[in-house]
């Protein structure tokens, strides 16, 4: 859900060392796995050092950090604005104690991108990030809605398969063959959705909402849990105040975060701290950072042991960085940090 947008980028007299786009923006998958050869990038540094900043003080405290960047949206851009996002992504990982560097954003899934080109921008990520600093990992998003059709089961109702095969056709870079394939090009991390149909749907297939989570997960960690470190991801952010009550924040973070934790993801990334979307902000607590039903119950999953991953930007903040990086550390255990390249 959402593009991360950040401030603009000023430049660097450094270099980095990163490979070079694949081709025109239009371009189709390379003819040969073998990515080009690498090419000189030039870095760009996030405005005011702000982003720099956040990840210092985020790691003072002991959070893991990652940094998020938008490299689909680069790569279609162009060869001259994919280097520039990668150059910036890369230096902001090259802090201290930066784990990775996520590339892209529900791949595949309404980004603009033909199934041929997220599989060639995913190997060319790769490929560039793991060339230019071998240490730093690579982490795609995923939703797929094929997999919460459960069209794919043995007993899959003739409406199930009606919604895997819409799903397919919708989106193909987001079924499950095309992620099959980006499993397979040395990304180290996929956050999963599998973009459940509502409650109603899966009680008139004689299931239930958890249940298909379930079945999803299991589904998933068989495909793919052997080449990658599978996580779930889930949006629980909320303009103004929450409106669920004890019992749906309980629900939710049980089907979102329990039953995905329980088959074998390693971790759950809950959308997202503060962020602007669709003319409105969106967090997870109240405003001003105050606490609610659904804050309170991610905190007892996390005092129960569930790994919980955010997201943050040093644009917009509940209150301000002073409040919002002490409140964070408190419930997360890794933040994603924008790299202000919009």
């Amino acid at each position: 859900m959402s593009r991360r947008r950040a401030g603009a980028a000023l430049s660097l007299a450094a270099t980095l060392l990163v490979a070079g786009c694949s081709g025109s923006p239009q371009g189709s998958a390379p003819s040969s796995s073998t990515p080009p050869e690498p090419a000189v990038v030039a870095a760009r540094a996030p405005t005011a050092g702000k982003y720099v900043e956040l990840v210092k003080e985020l790691r003072a405290r002991g959070t893991g950090v990652w940094i998020e960047s938008d490299f689909v949206k680069a790569y279609l851009a162009g060869d001259a604005r994919y280097r520039q996002v990668v150059g910036a992504a890369l230096g902001l990982a090259r802090q201290p104690g930066v784990a990775g560097i996520k590339v892209a954003d529900e791949l595949g899934y309404h980004d603009g991108t033909t199934s041929e080109q997220a599989l060639a921008l995913l190997r060319q990520a790769v490929h560039d990030i793991h060339a230019a600093s071998p240490g730093t990992k690579v982490l795609i998003d995923v939703v797929v809605p094929e997999l919460g059709c459960l069209s794919w089961l043995p007993t899959s109702t003739p409406t199930m398969r009606m919604c895997g095969a819409d799903a397919q056709s919708a989106n193909p870079g987001a079924t499950i063959a095309a992620v099959d394939a980006y499993a397979s090009t040395g990304v180290d991390v996929i956050d999963l959705s599998p973009g459940l149909q509502d409650d109603s749907w899966y009680v008139a297939q004689g299931t239930s909402r958890d249940e298909a989570m379930r079945q999803c997960w299991r589904e998933a960690v068989r495909r793919w849990g052997s080449r990658v470190t599978l996580q779930a991801r889930k949006a629980l952010a909320h303009p103004g105040p929450y409106t669920g009550g004890e019992a749906t924040a309980q629900a939710d973070v049980h089907t979102y975060v329990d039953i995905p934790l329980a088959a074998g993801a390693k971790a759950v990334d809950i959308w997202t701290w503060a962020q602007q979307y669709k003319g409105q902000v969106y967090t997870l607590t109240d405003p001003g950072g105050a606490p609610n039903a659904l804050t309170r119950a991610l905190q007892q999953r996390r005092k129960e042991g569930a790994r919980l991953w955010t997201h943050m930007t040093p644009s917009l903040y509940q209150v301000d960085r002073a409040h919002d990086v002490p409140e964070v550390t408190q419930q997360f255990d890794v933040v994603l940090v924008a790299a202000g390249t919009g």
